[in-house]
């Protein structure tokens, strides 16, 4: 049943699924349309949380790997490839990327990539870690060693970015911002370090005890807002004329972190 609404468990994850839904929810009046899921990991947590209220649309998910069945959710592909070569055909409607930009080294030009598999005036959802990070609990940065070792393309060469920088890029590459707003404030991140921290214990059932509080402190930082926070939300609006892609290299890339 959680799993079912919040993409997975880890508090991240929720925390990061239930911005999606209620950024993208408005975005996705029209019956029908297409999605590109840039970045999926290897569940395709988002892509299946989305796609199990929209029917009428189809998500794409790619990565640079896949593990496990495939999605049981028919409006679901999942495709495998990294993002400096998209081996996928447009024009989407919606193209999110959750915690991906952080990887790649150069972020403008996967930004005009975007730009250039997106209809006119399609939607693209950014979340990124912000340029300065604080951490609340004692020790929970150390606290990692429960994650396992990194997966292909999860090595950050960027350890966080700045609004004002992304809205640049986003220019450039032809979109217009709609919103920018910080995420994980100072409640939601301490409820996520606590979950860290006793998942690095291995105290059993933390998600599930946290999940409820969790998913409150999240919708009141959605709905007040706030100036500080450890990650960086951005809608964009993809221009009429946007511009192609740089002849830069992208590093390659494709779970997030």
């Amino acid at each position: 049943m959680v799993e079912r609404w919040t993409g997975g468990l880890h508090a991240g994850t929720v925390v990061k699924g239930l911005y999606l839904k209620w950024t993208l929810g408005p975005m996705f009046l029209s019956t029908s349309g297409r999605a590109l899921d840039a970045g999926c990991g290897e569940g395709a947590n988002f892509a299946r949380l989305l796609a199990r209220r929209l029917p009428g649309w189809r998500f794409v998910a790619i990565d640079l790997a896949h593990g496990g069945a495939p999605p049981s959710e028919p409006n679901v592909s999942r495709c495998v490839g990294d993002l400096r070569a998209l081996p996928v055909v447009g024009p989407f409607d919606v193209v999110y990327n959750i915690d991906v930009l952080e990887h790649v080294d150069d972020p403008p030009r996967l930004l005009a990539a975007f730009a250039a598999c997106l209809r006119p005036h399609g939607i693209l959802y950014l979340h990124v870690p912000a340029s300065e990070q604080r951490h609340f609990l004692p020790g929970v940065d150390r606290e990692y060693s429960w994650l396992g070792p990194p997966s292909l393309g999860d090595v950050h060469l960027f350890e966080g970015f700045d609004p004002v920088q992304l809205a640049s890029w986003l220019q450039e590459a032809g979109f217009a911002v709609v919103s920018t707003r910080r995420t994980f404030g100072t409640v939601v991140s301490v409820l996520k370090e606590l979950f860290m921290l006793a998942e690095a214990r291995r105290v059993p059932g933390v998600g599930l005890a946290l999940l409820p509080f969790l998913a409150l402190a999240a919708r009141l930082e959605w709905w007040w807002g706030g100036r500080r926070g450890n990650g960086v939300c951005i809608v964009a609006r993809r221009m009429a004329s946007a511009g192609r892609p740089r002849s830069r290299q992208v590093s390659t890339v494709g779970a997030r972190g």
